[in-house]
């Protein structure tokens, strides 16, 4: 009788949206997992967050319940001239018939809630996550497969994995060098409005109450300026995300800073007065600057691994830098089912890279140039081969298939 293989002990570095993703796909192929995150989570951090089709079959397939998001259906996007003057439609307004599951915009916190539910709630007998926060990792033995806390506190594993974001810990012990994270030019104005504080103004009705309803967006050249607005939270909330050229110097400011109303008026001067008239419902606005995350050699260093913004960080250009780590969070977990044995992560791990890393950084190189070649602009949304490659896509299954190579090659 042949004996049965023990589920492999994880640790991930960081409980964001794409280490829970990771640890719940883990955690249901019955592996122990562990996440040590910095934050103590205090402060709720309010942003929307596009779920387009391929990133909600991800959702979907770890268990997650839509219900719960509380989402908002994107059935086309709407483009404005900053003076008021029309722009252009997206054609596309099916999204779930075209691809399986339709455009959903959720409010991260609700997000970032549901997969936290699926990591820590008793299910069955899945071993619930253990989730340990202000623990800071602060380095990591990729030879021993062991990461040490801030105090000294050293923890080993099986499988160590990296989902600490863009200013990743874990990346340069993978790489042996430290990565840096160059400046892109580009910065988005933050915010989120209640839909309440529409009401008073009927020429505000174009933002959720005109149909089709979906992201709008309102572009300038001048900067490169493009506020993309769209309704979340059951069409409660208003979210806002003002992309453009960034006047400062990148490297000596804060990634992420709070501005006033009045400097956000000020940047948009001359938009027409409907925009304006927005602009001045806002508060609590931060200006955040965006940076990609350049090719990296690789993400794998024997049984340590990267995934999502540490790997790939990229602009938000095609509303996929989430889906492109939560495929990751997906592809692992296919890939690590419950009989791995821990002498068959290594290849497993070469497997996932090779699987993973052309698609995320295709996603990552297009998000910049569409940002900041000319004639790349709204290329996206033109281009019914490239939303195609991007939407239609299924991760698991893409993972499914390689592991049924592995095997089959193992003999």
């Amino acid at each position: 009788m042949q004996e049965a293989v023990p589920p492999l002990n994880v640790i991930i570095v960081g409980a964001g949206l794409v280490g829970f993703g990771a640890a719940v796909a883990l955690r249901r192929q019955g592996h122990r997992v562990e996440i040590y995150e910095t934050s103590s989570f205090k402060t709720e951090l309010g942003a929307g967050l596009a779920i387009p089709p391929n990133t909600l079959r991800c959702l979907v397939g770890l268990g997650c319940r839509v219900l719960n998001l509380d989402p908002v259906e994107n059935l086309c996007f709407t483009s404005m001239a900053y003076d008021g003057s029309a722009g252009m439609t997206s054609d596309k307004t099916d999204y779930e018939e075209s691809y399986g599951m339709p455009w959903l915009m959720v409010h991260r916190v609700d997000l970032h809630n549901e997969l936290r539910r699926l990591a820590l709630e008793v299910q069955g007998d899945s071993p619930p996550v253990s989730l340990y926060l202000n623990h800071r990792v602060v380095s990591c033995d990729t030879d021993a497969c062991t990461v040490t806390l801030e105090g000294g506190a050293v923890r080993t594993a099986d499988l160590i994995i990296g989902a600490d974001g863009i200013r990743s810990t874990i990346r340069s012990f993978i790489l042996g060098e430290d990565i840096p994270i160059p400046p892109s030019g580009t910065a988005g104005f933050r915010w989120l409005t209640d839909a309440k504080a529409l009401e008073p103004y009927p020429e505000l009705d174009w933002i959720v109450r005109t149909a089709p309803l979906g992201a709008r967006l309102i572009s300038a050249p001048i900067d490169h300026r493009t506020i993309v607005i769209y309704a979340c939270r059951g069409g409660t909330m208003v979210n806002v995300l003002a992309v453009h050229e960034d006047r400062r110097n990148q490297d000596s400011v804060p990634w992420n800073a709070p501005v006033t109303q009045t400097e956000l008026l000020d940047f948009f001067h001359d938009y027409h007065p409907r925009f304006k008239r927005f602009l001045a419902l806002a508060d609590d606005i931060h200006i955040w600057q965006m940076r990609v995350v350049p090719p990296l050699r690789t993400w794998v260093n024997k049984r340590v691994c990267l995934l999502g913004d540490a790997a790939h960080a990229s602009l938000p250009t095609l509303g996929q830098g989430f889906g492109m780590g939560l495929e990751d969070a997906v592809a692992l977990g296919a890939l690590l089912p419950k009989s791995t044995h821990i002498n068959a992560i290594e290849a497993r791990l070469l497997a996932y890279e090779s699987l993973r890393k052309e698609r995320a950084e295709f996603v990552a190189r297009e998000s910049f140039e569409q940002q900041h070649v000319p004639a790349k602009r709204g290329l996206y949304l033109r281009c019914n081969e490239m939303r195609d490659r991007v939407m239609a896509y299924d991760v698991k299954e893409a993972a499914g298939r390689v592991l049924s190579d592995l095997e089959n090659s193992r003999g």
